[in-house]
């Protein structure tokens, strides 16, 4: 499950729709589950960032600000929750992912080939590092599709460009995540370092694989990943599994 994890994320993001459910069948705490998978998706997202930059789609210099900012944002995120319930985020995130997917359905032509660019990355990392790196301390789910489209849209990026630097931003809040769960002991490293294993081999090819076949695969791998994440958004909003109560 971690090498298809793997896989998939370094392609188009959402290698946490196959790896929080197969931990889930270890029966761990949610706690650990989360820890766990932090480890090991840590190790894969710094595989496929080592890929990206190594090919030469990935400049830090651009790219630094996002980083910080996102630390800022992700503190803060991490902060708040322990004071404001995320809960309402259930009802929100269907809505966002289902509006990707419908914008993305209707512009097929959206990050194969370069696009206008709307916004200056001077501006555009600091923004978006706060603010998807308080969303993903805050709530979490579909973090990297969230970086994904907003390159492509506001920098005019490919997918293959947007994927690499998606890449490097969840690092960071991965590296941030494992951190705090760790210091909390909240990850079960047996589970975890065996999982990062696959996660490594899968990232490595997965991001090969991109790099090879360029834009044009990464859309529809992005499509099907935002597609399930949907699904799945509506399936534990309308089950019952989170409420205000």
């Amino acid at each position: 499950m971690a090498f298809l994890a793997g896989f998939i994320d370094a392609v188009a993001g959402g290698g946490g729709l196959i790896t929080v459910p197969a931990l889930i069948y270890t029966g761990m705490p949610m706690a650990f589950i989360f820890g766990t998978n932090k480890l090991q998706s840590t190790c894969g997202t710094a595989m496929a960032v080592r890929s990206y930059y190594k090919a030469g789609y990935i400049n830090f210099v651009t790219v630094y600000r996002g980083l910080v900012l996102g630390l800022i944002g992700a503190v803060s995120g991490a902060i708040t929750v322990n004071y404001v319930s995320n809960k309402f985020m259930t009802f929100v995130v269907p809505v966002l992912m289902s509006g990707v997917f419908l914008f993305n359905l209707f512009n097929k032509q959206l990050g194969v080939m370069p696009g206008k660019k709307r916004m200056d990355e001077v501006w555009f990392f600091p923004l978006f590092g706060f603010i998807l790196g308080f969303y993903d301390a805050f709530f979490g789910p579909g973090t990297g599709n969230f970086w994904i489209i907003a390159i492509v849209f506001f920098l005019g990026y490919t997918f293959l460009d947007a994927s690499g630097y998606a890449k490097v931003l969840n690092l960071k809040s991965n590296v941030f995540s494992f951190i705090i769960f760790s210091y909390y002991g909240k990850v079960n490293f047996t589970f975890g370092i065996t999982m990062a294993v696959g996660s490594l081999i899968g990232s490595a090819f997965g991001a090969r694989f991109v790099i090879s076949k360029g834009s044009k695969v990464v859309r529809p791998f992005f499509m099907t990943v935002v597609l399930i994440n949907v699904l799945v958004s509506i399936y534990e909003l309308f089950s019952g599994r989170f409420s205000f109560i």
